[in-house]
């Protein structure tokens, strides 16, 4: 329960701080946007398409005329586009890469107006890519984070925890006298999760404790460790409204972990560096919410053509919003399946059904077809000695694992559960693989502080 002089701190926050903030020190539209999404919500899908449209034609016209990558391609191709077909006309178009991104990298933006700044992406399927955003752009990012906080019961001002792994972002956050104050004015505290000690976790536990955040927004495999930490400890924690979880697959397994030991209800939120977040689960969770007036999504087979709705694919986005360096279909690196079912919360935008994790997550067995590698997650997470755990596929019959066991010296007791285990890989395969383990001490992060479960060398060969 918030007390009064809680209450009182937040209606500060909410009414004076944050607005004096967005409004005059940053000068950005953050807190309109966020009114405008708020309404949009609300539309219906035809005239959400409708707006989608508008927008995603408004790029395209924008991109022929000032981005000289653009330019030369639809020159190239032949391309042509208008609000009407443009839904078709898009398909035309070739997919941006990584690699196209390294590439041309300099006849891919334009610097003009909206303070444009360089950044990154995560880099956890190897080199990060650099890219150019803008004040437009960020904005309509912050005011599409609050919705999506909002879906999930934190309303602006009102205390929020971020379990976060990304020491770039928490180091961009401020520390010392500067980070103090920004948790002051906004309300959010940043607890780090890129290697959490026992004594760090304890910590973390107390500080959600005194702070009692309306919502705690965390890595998803950040959560997970922190859950199954409080549950083996025995420890007593604070029973937030939500949890929302981002930056890794939200497995079944742990999601619900999550909601038994935090007695609360789990969001999914879905994103990147590169274009922000794409989606979110609302209250009903039947699917993820995509925003279709900030990006315009596609599933792709392996040959770059659409599947219907129910299919795995992989993920194809358009940014609407970064007019400074459009990312016009831009193959993302991640594999999920878009729904053709609408929401019983009634909002007018479309659902993806599920995102798989990244391509390189996914393997491939020797006829060539995708295994989804949440198939492997529950063979390892039920076993009570494991802590953590990694599968690679080394080839597409020969798997390396690697455990971080809770006591060493019951490895060998394990023996029955391994072959069980490596039963069940050949099951899932569909022939024989051969599984090795290897007892380490710890699994380490991706730069960007995920914690990858899986990963397949054939995949990103």
């Amino acid at each position: 329960m918030i007390n009064n002089s809680q209450a009182m701190g937040i209606n500060i926050r909410r009414h004076f701080f944050i607005p004096l903030y967005w409004k005059y020190i940053n000068s950005s539209r953050v807190l309109s946007y966020f009114q405008e999404l708020k309404a949009l919500q609300w539309l219906s899908p035809e005239e959400n398409r409708h707006l989608q449209a508008k927008k995603l034609c408004s790029l395209l016209s924008h991109a022929s005329r000032h981005i000289p990558y653009y330019r030369e391609l639809i020159k190239e191709h032949h391309l042509t586009f208008s609000e009407d077909t443009i839904f078709e006309d898009i398909k035309r178009f070739p997919l941006l890469s990584k690699e196209i991104i390294r590439n041309h990298f300099d006849v891919l933006y334009r610097l003009q107006g909206h303070s444009p700044y360089r950044n990154t992406s995560g880099g956890s399927t190897g080199e990060p890519v650099l890219f150019y955003q803008d004040k437009e752009y960020l904005a309509w990012a912050n005011a599409n984070k609050r919705l999506f906080n909002l879906w999930a019961g934190r309303n602006i001002g009102e205390p929020m925890v971020k379990l976060w792994g990304s020491l770039s972002d928490i180091l961009g956050q401020g520390q010392g006298l500067k980070g103090y104050l920004r948790q002051q004015v906004s309300g959010i505290t940043t607890l780090g999760s890129s290697r959490m000690t026992d004594q760090q976790m304890v910590a973390h536990v107390k500080r959600i404790n005194r702070i009692k955040p309306r919502l705690i927004l965390a890595y998803t495999n950040s959560m997970e460790e922190l859950a199954r930490f409080i549950r083996e400890h025995h420890l007593f924690v604070y029973a937030p409204p939500a949890v929302m979880t981002a930056a890794g697959v939200l497995y079944p397994e742990i999601k619900k972990t999550i909601e038994e030991v935090f007695r609360t209800k789990v969001f999914n939120r879905y994103g990147s560096r590169e274009v922000s977040d794409m989606a979110c689960t609302c209250e009903k969770d039947e699917g993820l919410h995509l925003v279709p007036s900030l990006h315009y999504l596609e599933i792709l087979d392996d040959h770059d053509k659409p599947v219907p709705p129910g299919t795995p694919g992989n993920i194809v986005v358009t940014l609407l919003t970064n007019y400074t360096m459009p990312l016009i279909r831009y193959k993302i690196g991640d594999r999920g399946i878009l729904s053709d079912k609408t929401c019983s919360c009634g909002r007018g935008w479309p659902l993806l059904e599920k995102v798989e994790g990244r391509i390189n997550s996914c393997f491939r067995n020797n006829f060539g077809d995708f295994i989804n590698a949440g198939s492997f997650y529950p063979l390892f997470y039920f076993q009570d000695n494991i802590k953590q755990f990694q599968v690679v596929q080394e080839k597409s019959d020969f798997f390396k694992v690697s455990l971080v066991l809770k006591e060493k010296n019951k490895f060998k007791e394990m023996k029955n559960d391994l072959k069980e285990i490596n039963w069940k890989i050949n099951r899932i395969m569909n022939h024989k693989t051969v599984v090795k383990y290897n007892v380490i001490d710890e699994i380490k992060s991706t730069p960007s502080g995920k914690y990858q479960y899986s990963y397949s060398r054939i995949i990103t060969k």
